[in-house]
């Protein structure tokens, strides 16, 4: 049963019970139960006891009614208060007992009583269900099972079954050994499903951490959800996490049903941007998840029957509400809501086929049963897609303010003449950009993602054989992708011109001990030694930002090029008026013609047979020539084939008034008094961790309008202004700031560029643009700003 299918559950349960007919003549034929495994529903005759006071002696007493009519493997009674009985006459033409196990499904059934009555007047007698412990089944499985021995002749099978939830039931009596071998091909499904589920999950997690997008992680917050609820209703959480709580188990269905549903509606509202392009069905979003938010609570003080019975008729509501609003949302002019109305029918589709097949409306099969799941794996899917669609979009948006320029041109002919001619140079560069962008991802991500995925599958298969070796690969291709984003993200802002060029006179060997710190774990898991920190020191008059980027391109292509024994190294050394930088190592090295092209953006082809198969981009390389020549420096290599190889470049050297006793720089800064105007916790606590490291106090504000209040109590040297913030935004408050006079230096701190910014709000300046989340060397050069100014 699933989200989609309760909504069907739901409404079916008004129509007569398609199991429990009227009796036919015929005698009841037993069930010859030497077979490897025998379904025993279509040989089941059903009574209903509405009142639950039918006992297995009142029917053994009863004369047999004969045999039912033909049924499936699982009989579909919709939600039902009563109490049914499953009679089933056995035979057992063996002359000893055969040991059998009688396994049940599904896994939610909550009292199952089982007698089996022999010819001679013996019984054996069981208790079971998902309200009793983990412990007391008879094998330790996910379903519900019992093990007995069946007497030879003939006997009977007594069956009494009570739930609370969906009422859908098959019985199999099985020989122990084929039972699990049966098992095995389901467990190698449930594996694919949750594999897939949760390669996902994690490429969208990876992807969250690198750009810090809340989209991607309220998708991986509905993965999640959907993962919990699908373990759940299918038994195997309840094994794995609270074997001995089977009152939590029971709960757990409707809890993690409310839990989707919650989880479903925030990731639409991020996905569709409903607070951005459609205010009004925003707030009318966000007050469903409040109602939703109190129905559960107060659901749940009624007690389990409501609160289960609640969470399936709100899902009445849900669907067509979240429908709603992709459609809302692409009639609106938001392309990227085709996406999500294709994913969510798929997996409503998906839903309603495996409703149908639990129903009895459809002839039961297993690939019905399991269509929910295929619905769901495309529902992610698309969705997946759909994040990626954005680039995409952002292309085509571009493509469309090219034509309105040329309209405008067109309009305004020799006055906008030179403004077209500037916007069309503009934007071929920029879809230059995108196509490198496009390639450059497809290219060195989908590597390191499938890489990722292979290895959580293989931990999923065997959790007891995972291995160092297996650990540090992941933490490596972890590292490497979380860079090459990282890479992949400054050179996009590069091209777009909106890196600002911020010199500042620093000791290189500050810079070369936080790299040392950086790579330190990778290199002791390689087994390479290295050494950054033994260069000595030399001033340099540069942007940080930009340094810290070339050094960590270097030193991650020295160790990723440097077998196991080796090492990396660095050296420093001032000749004359410039300060030079060396990472050399003892790896691979490379070739003339590899020389020749390396601060190149190609897409690079694999190296020659016999060595090393290395491909990529080279995107780092090109970020380290731009920003050295940026900074009036050079950079250069010196290698030879099998001998290693030793990257070099230069940068200005700071004079002697540029440079500055960092003890007495320390010492001020925690002098200083910074606000911190962010909304978000998480980018909130991400900057106070690093002022904090500083030696400062900073004071926070939650919002534009605490932000001007405090501001206007308090003379501040520095103000990180969060740009999108409810009510009051942060451009409003840095507007009110500056006209109440305020002389603080205000930095606007957002995912936006500055164009954005400037476009948004020509009549408010900012002191600094900088891009979420703040840095360390964001941080200090802001802070050398604010010790640079004149007292207030």
């Amino acid at each position: 049963m699933t989200l989609r299918a309760l909504i069907v559950g739901a409404l079916l349960c008004c129509l007569p019970p398609l199991a429990a007919g009227a009796t036919p003549p015929a005698a009841a034929d037993p069930v010859r139960v030497d077979a490897a495994a025998v379904d025993l529903m279509p040989a089941a005759r059903i009574v209903a006891d509405a009142e639950g006071k039918l006992s297995a002696d009142a029917l053994l007493a009863a004369p047999d009614p004969g045999a039912p009519p033909a049924r499936g493997p699982m009989a579909s009674l919709g939600f039902s208060n009563s109490t049914y009985w499953f009679e089933v006459p056995l035979l057992n033409p063996d002359a000893a007992p055969l040991h059998r196990l009688l396994v049940f499904e599904p896994t939610w059934l909550d009292d199952v009583r089982v007698t089996l009555a022999a010819a001679d007047g013996t019984r054996q007698s069981f208790e079971g269900g998902d309200l009793l412990p983990f412990a007391q089944r008879a094998l330790p499985h996910r379903k519900i099972n019992f093990a007995f021995d069946v007497p030879p002749g003939p006997s009977r099978l007594l069956v009494r079954v009570h739930t609370r939830d969906p009422f859908v039931v098959g019985m199999t009596l099985w020989q122990r050994g084929d039972f699990f071998a049966a098992e095995s091909g389901t467990a190698g499904y449930f594996g694919f499903v949750y594999g897939a589920m949760a390669a996902l999950l994690l490429y969208n997690l990876v992807l969250f951490f690198s750009v810090r997008e809340r989209v991607y992680a309220a998708y991986v917050g509905y993965l999640l959800s959907f993962l919990a609820m699908h373990a759940t209703y299918n038994g195997h959480l309840y094994p794995l996490l609270w074997p001995d709580s089977p009152a939590w188990g029971n709960w757990a269905h409707s809890v993690f049903i409310y839990l989707f549903q919650a989880a479903g509606l925030s990731f639409a509202i991020s996905f569709l941007e409903l607070r951005a392009r459609m205010p009004d069905v925003y707030r009318w979003a966000k007050r469903f998840l409040a109602v939703l938010a109190a129905s559960f609570c107060l659901t749940a003080l009624a007690g389990y029957h409501v609160h289960v019975a609640s969470s399936i008729l709100w899902v009445v509501v849900y669907s067509p509400f979240v429908l709603t609003l992709g459609i809302r949302s692409m009639l609106a002019g938001n392309r990227a809501a085709r996406y999500f109305l294709v994913a969510t029918a798929a997996g409503f589709v998906g839903s309603f086929v495996t409703a149908m097949t639990v129903s009895g409306l459809i002839p039961f099969s297993a690939a019905g049963y399991r269509a929910v799941d295929v619905g769901m794996l495309i529902d992610a899917v698309l969705l997946s897609l759909a994040l990626a669609d954005r680039l995409r979009l952002s292309r085509a948006e571009a493509d469309r303010a090219k034509a309105d320029l040329i309209d405008a041109g067109r309009m305004h002919a020799r006055r906008l003449e030179e403004t077209v001619a500037q916007r069309t140079v503009e934007l071929s560069r920029a879809n230059e950009i995108k196509d490198k962008f496009f390639a450059i991802v497809a290219h060195d991500l989908r590597g390191p993602v499938g890489g990722l995925a292979a290895l959580f599958n293989e931990v999923i298969r065997s959790p007891a054989d995972i291995s160092d070796e297996i650990l540090a690969i992941t933490r490596t291709t972890t590292q490497s992708t979380k860079l090459f984003l990282e890479e992949l993200l400054i050179w996009a802002r590069s091209q777009r011109g909106e890196i600002d060029f911020r010199p500042a006179a620093f000791d290189m060997a500050w810079i070369l001990k936080e790299t040392q710190e950086l790579f330190a774990i990778e290199a002791r898991t390689k087994g390479i030694e290295l050494d950054l920190i033994g260069a000595g020191s030399c001033w340099v008059h540069a942007d940080m930002a930009m340094v810290h980027t070339i050094l960590r391109n270097l030193a991650h292509n020295a160790l990723k090029f440097t077998d196991s024994g080796g090492s990396v190294r660095a050296l420093l050394r001032r000749d004359g008026d410039r300060c030079i930088v060396t990472i050399a190592d003892t790896g691979i090295g490379m070739s003339e013609a590899q020389r020749r092209d390396l601060f190149r953006l190609d897409i690079k082809a694999p190296s020659s047979p016999g060595t090393r198969n290395e491909s990529g981009t080279g995107l780092g390389l090109v970020l380290c020539k731009e920003f050295a020549e940026r900074n009036g420096g050079a950079i250069g290599v010196d290698s030879e084939r099998g001998q290693g190889s030793s990257f070099w470049f230069s940068l200005p050297a700071a004079s002697e008034a540029d440079v500055v006793d960092p003890q007495l720089l320390f010492a001020q800064v925690p002098e200083l008094r910074i606000l911190v105007a962010e909304d978000d916790k998480l980018h909130r606590d991400a900057a106070a961790r690093i002022l904090r490291e500083l030696g400062c106090s900073p004071a926070f504000a939650g919002s534009g309008e605490e932000a001007v209040r405090l501001a206007q109590a308090e003379a501040f040297d520095l103000i990180l202004m969060d740009i999108d913030m409810p009510q009051i935004d942060g451009i409003e408050a840095a507007r009110r700031i500056r006209a109440g006079g305020g002389r603080s230096r205000i930095v606007s701190l957002s995912s936006y560029s500055r164009q954005e910014i400037v476009r948004r709000a020509p009549d408010v300046t900012f002191d600094e643009y900088l891009y979420k989340p703040l840095t360390r060397d964001d941080a200090l050069l802001l802070a050398s700003g604010c010790l640079a100014r004149e007292p207030r």
